[in-house]
């Protein structure tokens, strides 16, 4: 396997590949619906993308060095099934037909299904398109973080983003989105369709059909207008009781996110603060490399990450260069349920060496990795290759990493803006308890 590389909170509402192109992106976010144009920051549900992403597809032989046990080729007797019943359906199904196209994609994607991992997935060469566009931090959309819930065949909203079209027309973390214009999401193929569904150009308008738990049993409407979605990469401002601790939230791992945040953190120890908050909540993911960056700015010549492949071989990641942060500047990184992937990786590392306390609500739980490899027609096949695992040999996926201090944010504290997170983070650093 070669070298890889994968993928705000002063008050509760701040919260919440082409071979040679994009050579060595490791993408690990779960599921971003800026509900851009984009299919992850709709988004979709990212992967820890991993690697590269290849080019055009050829007929794939045996391989040499196969890994003992894989299916190497289709069996042609079985493919003659296959045809088999595909011209009986063409020859004698009472309706119309999908075209050819939609067949072959219907095909790939019932293949992916029988292997049980929501994570390796196909895009549609649109859904592809707008998955690129999803690392560039402008979208067109709704503006939040999703997932899909795999028993009510509905879309969650884990983050509406602040002063965006989904917050600002009402939703909350945790609605559900039953319908889409309509259309239940139940008969949809997944969070993919789902996804393609609600994004759109800037000014248009979607109606979403809610299911808000824990109030009403009864669903409701709500009409969003799409615009243009633009994430703040770092956000940093002084708080505390003598505004002597920097917090600084980053919002994803997308290109320079660990330039940017280093630069953050050197101008925030300009101001020789006591102690330093990273804020990860709700941030999706994005890029393996970025991640790596940023662990670097906190730990000297330390393992990040490990990942192990099927066949039992693994590759460790380490920090590159010097750190930013004095080893004896105290730190506190806060993380909930949107923390995912990349954000893990990074609250994970610091958590195993040492270096920082964790505050805040058990993360998402993204611990597996993904290479992407473009198709001949620009579809997009996402194939889980390998499980990440912490420092210390702890993996995450599908648990998520338990604070080292937990403190919940309810729904009143948001609307009562209350930061219940970020204060116990300030009385930890201020009292060092």
């Amino acid at each position: 396997m070669p070298s890889q590389e994968p993928q705000p909170a002063s008050s509760p509402k701040q919260i919440l590949a082409n071979r040679d192109l994009m050579a060595r992106i490791l993408l690990i976010a779960f599921g971003i619906l800026v509900l851009s144009g984009a299919v992850f920051v709709v988004g979709l549900g990212a992967g820890f993308l991993a690697a590269r992403l290849t080019g055009q597809a050829a007929p794939v032989p045996p391989r040499e060095g196969a890994v003992p046990g894989k299916v190497e080729a289709i069996n042609p007797e079985d493919f003659r099934i296959f045809w088999e019943a595909i011209d009986l359906v063409e020859q004698e199904f009472f309706g119309p037909l999908p075209d050819s196209k939609d067949m072959t994609y219907g095909a790939i994607r019932g293949v992916l299904d029988l292997l049980n991992d929501p994570n390796t997935s196909f895009l549609t060469p649109d859904e592809a398109q707008s998955f690129m566009e999803s690392m560039e931090g402008t979208f067109e959309g709704i503006g939040a973080t999703v997932e899909w819930d795999e028993e009510l065949k509905a879309v969650r909203i884990v983050e509406p983003f602040e002063n965006q079209p989904a917050w600002n027309a009402g939703l909350r973390r945790g609605d559900l989105i039953i319908k889409i214009d309509g259309e239940p999401v139940s008969e949809m193929s997944g969070l993919t369709e789902a996804i393609t569904k609600i994004k759109g150009p800037k000014g248009t308008k979607v109606v979403l059909t809610i299911l808000r738990p824990g109030e009403s049993s009864e669903p409701f409407d709500v009409e969003v207008v799409r615009d243009v979605i633009q994430i703040p990469l770092v956000f940093s401002d002084q708080v505390g009781e003598n505004q002597d601790i920097a917090h600084i939230r980053l919002s994803r791992f997308s290109e320079n996110a660990g330039r940017s945040l280093r630069q953050a953190v050197n101008d925030a120890l300009d101001q020789d603060p006591r102690g330093l908050i990273l804020d990860l909540r709700g941030n999706p993911g994005g890029l393996l490399r970025e991640a790596v960056s940023v662990s670097s700015i906190f730990l000297e010549d330390k393992v990040v990450l490990i990942e192990r492949f099927s066949d039992g071989t693994e590759q460790v990641y380490r920090t590159e260069g010097s750190p930013a942060v004095p080893e004896d500047l105290p730190i506190v990184v806060l993380v909930n349920e949107g923390t995912a992937s990349a954000s893990e990786i990074v609250a994970g590392a610091l958590q195993d060496h040492g270096r920082a306390v964790l505050v805040g609500t058990v993360t998402f739980g993204k611990g597996s990795v993904q290479l992407p490899h473009r198709l001949s027609d620009g579809s997009l096949l996402r194939v889980t290759v390998a499980k990440w695992f912490t420092p210390n040999g702890r993996s995450i996926d599908g648990t998520g990493l338990e604070p080292d201090i937990q403190v919940e944010l309810t729904e009143e504290d948001v609307q009562q803006e209350r930061d219940p997170q970020l204060e116990r983070a300030i009385e930890l650093l201020q009292s060092g308890q």
